[in-house]
């Protein structure tokens, strides 16, 4: 067998020393860079803390040492960073105070930035550039539950587990966690408080048992969608409502879904999802096929508390079983009517007015309007020109009687199809 070549592996051993953060670059535009790579994100400058490290007080250039998944770091931040192959790599910032707004040297002191600083009146007193943008956000908590989170019967709780959360610094974060055994995943921006809020900011949720109230800390009777008001005393019921119309039991929106109650051993509905924000707006753009589709097994159901407009410029067609037009219709008391075969009725009506006569001693005569003026004889005729506008809308021959973009199918009577 040929010889192959040999490749000797140098063991040596990494060590991490403490850095303080003093610049961090966001992209290659920035007025001031860093030049030696040719990407500037998410690289930083850093004093080494280290007395016993060569580089004590140099500023560093320093690289992520993970691939993909780098922190948020700003200049006062506290790092962990190593030397290999003539190249600084940093993990952090350290997390030395628990909030996602404010990791900075809890240590912090002006004789950390040494004679090379050139004005500190723009550095606060923890480290900080002045014009940091602090926030009165905390880290993200997670809402406890007694039924949702309930582990077992031990003192101590010895079965509690936390979220994977990922937090950015301004009240935005990501948990991937779970209700007991029961998983769920919920992406939070701008809420107001120490947990995840429906009430403001943008909130999607996932989640796989308990309601939206139990999940969120609501309460079931004072939670409601934006077209659902809550119902005050001696408030008329709403008749706009969700879901207002449908059948069996169906005709309001089911807030209670996912219920956790401990008398309840088997239950189906455990699976929903969520999306809270001021304002959604969904877009598919592609020209060619670019659809939005929505597709359910059971209702959909949609609720504006001022107007819903649809606006296509193609065709629209509804192809339903029965179409009713308000909720009253469906007591079928005021059927549409079918425009063409009304016309071809009028038609017939309008003939027999046609061809009747009165009877005056055996003799024929026309009928007369209140002036004596036959009706349909020349120079008036009034019979005759009303039957042969009504036969001039026949819709193949242009005529305007039916709308040429309103369409109704009529049923199939063959068929005990109701309505």
């Amino acid at each position: 067998m040929p010889n192959r070549p040999t490749v000797e592996l140098e063991s040596k051993s990494y060590s991490f020393s403490l850095g303080l953060v003093h610049r961090v670059f966001l992209n290659n535009t920035d007025e001031v860079k860093q030049t030696t790579e040719d990407n500037s994100y998410q690289m930083i400058e850093l004093k080494a803390l280290d007395s016993t490290m060569q580089t004590v007080q140099r500023k560093l250039p320093a690289r992520p040492l993970l691939r993909g998944i780098n922190d948020s770091i700003t200049r006062g931040d506290l790092v962990l960073y190593t030397i290999i192959k003539d190249k600084v790599y940093y993990i952090g910032p350290l997390n030395t105070k628990n909030n996602p707004n404010n990791s900075s040297a809890n240590f912090y002191g002006k004789k950390l930035e040494g004679r090379d600083t050139s004005d500190l009146s723009l550095i606060n007193s923890d480290g900080y550039g002045s014009d940091y943008p602090y926030a009165k956000n905390t880290k993200v908590q997670k809402f406890k539950n007694d039924i949702l989170d309930f582990f077992g019967e031990d003192e101590y709780d010895l079965s509690k587990l936390t979220d994977l959360t990922l937090e950015g610094r301004h009240g935005n974060s990501i948990r991937i966690g779970s209700r007991g055994i029961f998983p769920n995943l919920t992406i939070d921006n701008n809420s107001s408080g120490t947990s995840e809020n429906i009430n403001f900011g943008s909130t999607i949720s996932m989640m796989s048992n308990g309601s939206i109230g139990q999940n969120f800390g609501l309460n079931e009777n004072k939670f409601r969608l934006s077209i659902d008001p809550i119902p005050q005393d001696g408030d008329e019921v709403n008749p706009y409502s969700l879901n207002v119309g449908n059948d069996e039991g169906e005709n309001s929106f089911n807030y209670r879904f996912g219920f956790e109650d401990d008398d309840v051993t088997i239950k189906n509905d455990k699976d929903q999802m969520i999306i809270f924000s001021d304002r959604i707006t969904f877009d598919a753009r592609n020209p060619l096929g670019g659809d939005f589709t929505v597709s359910a097994n059971n209702n959909i159901n949609f609720g504006a508390k001022k107007n819903f407009t649809l606006n296509n410029s193609g065709y629209s067609v509804i192809n339903s079983n029965n179409i009713y037009l308000g909720v009253q219709s469906k007591e079928k008391t005021e059927p549409m009517v079918l425009g063409n075969e009304l016309r071809l009725i009028l038609i017939r009506i309008m003939e027999v007015l046609n061809k009747s006569r009165a009877n005056v001693q055996g003799v024929a005569l026309p009928l007369v309007d209140s002036t004596l003026a036959t009706l349909n004889l020349a120079p008036t005729d009034e019979i005759g020109t009303i039957l042969q506008d009504l036969k001039d809308l026949d819709p193949q021959d242009g005529g305007k009687f039916l709308s040429k973009h309103h369409y109704i199918e009529q049923n199939d009577r063959s068929q005990n199809n109701e309505g």
